[in-house]
C-alpha cells in the first residue's frame, strides 16, 4: 500500500512538473537561461510525461479514470497537430501523444476498439509517409505511427502477431536505409524503424 501511494504522488509530480516544463518557453518572466535551454527542457519533460504515464497505468485503481484522461490527452494531441494553434501548442502535440498512449493503453477496457483505433492511426500515418500531395502530413506521419504502434502492442490479445509485425517493421526500416534505389524509401526509413522498435519493446515487455 505504501509503494502503491509513493508510485501515485510520483506519477501525478511527474506530470505536474512534466507539463511544466513542456511550456515553460511560453512563461515570460522567467530568466533568458531558461528560455534558451527550453528543447532541453522540453526533452525532459518527455521523460518525465513518459514515466508518469506508466506509474499511472499501475499505481490508481481507478483504471476506466486514467484511461478517460489519457484519451482526452490523445484527442488534445491530435488537435494540437492539425489544428492552426500557436507553436508553443504544437510543439508539445508528441509529448501528449506518446504518453497518453502509454497510459490509454494500459488502462483501457474497450480493448476491440483501442485496437481497430490504433490500427487505423498506424495505417493512416504510413499513408502519411508515403503520400506525394500533401508534403506536410509526412511530417506529422511518425506523431501518428508511434501512438498507434504503442497502444496495438499493448490492447491486440496476439503478443506473438505484434511482436511479428514489429520485426518486419524493423526489417523494412533497415532495408529502407540501406538501398541506393529509392530516395523516399530510403527518407522514411528511420520512421518505419523506430515504430517497429517501439512496437517490439512495448509487446516484449507487457
Amino acid at each position: 500500500m505504501v509503494k502503491r501511494k509513493r508510485n501515485q504522488l510520483l506519477a501525478i509530480g511527474f506530470f505536474g512538473v512534466g507539463m511544466v516544463l513542456l511550456y515553460i518557453e511560453g512563461i515570460s518572466l522567467l530568466p533568458p537561461i531558461v528560455t534558451q535551454n527550453a528543447v532541453l527542457l522540453k526533452g525532459i519533460a518527455f521523460v518525465l510525461l513518459s514515466v508518469a504515464a506508466i506509474l499511472g497505468g499501475t499505481a490508481f485503481n481507478n483504471k476506466q479514470q486514467i484511461a478517460i484522461i489519457s484519451g482526452v490527452g490523445l484527442i488534445i494531441g491530435l488537435g494540437f497537430l492539425y489544428l492552426p494553434i500557436p507553436s508553443i501548442l504544437r510543439g508539445s502535440a508528441f509529448h501528449l501523444l506518446f504518453s497518453g498512449a502509454i497510459a490509454f493503453g494500459m488502462t483501457t477496457t474497450a480493448k476491440r476498439f483501442a485496437t481497430i483505433g490504433s490500427g487505423l492511426l498506424v495505417c493512416l500515418g504510413m499513408i502519411f509517409l508515403y503520400q506525394p500531395f500533401f508534403p506536410s502530413l509526412g511530417g506529422t506521419a511518425l506523431h501518428l505511427l508511434l501512438p498507434g504502434i504503442i497502444v496495438f502492442s499493448i490492447v491486440f490479445s496476439q503478443k506473438p502477431v505484434c511482436e511479428r509485425l514489429s520485426v518486419g517493421l524493423i526489417a523494412l526500416g533497415l532495408i529502407a536505409l540501406c538501398q541506393p534505389f529509392f530516395i523516399l524509401f530510403y527518407e522514411t526509413g528511420f520512421q518505419l524503424l523506430l515504430a517497429g522498435l517501439t512496437g517490439f519493446i512495448v509487446a516484449a515487455h507487457r
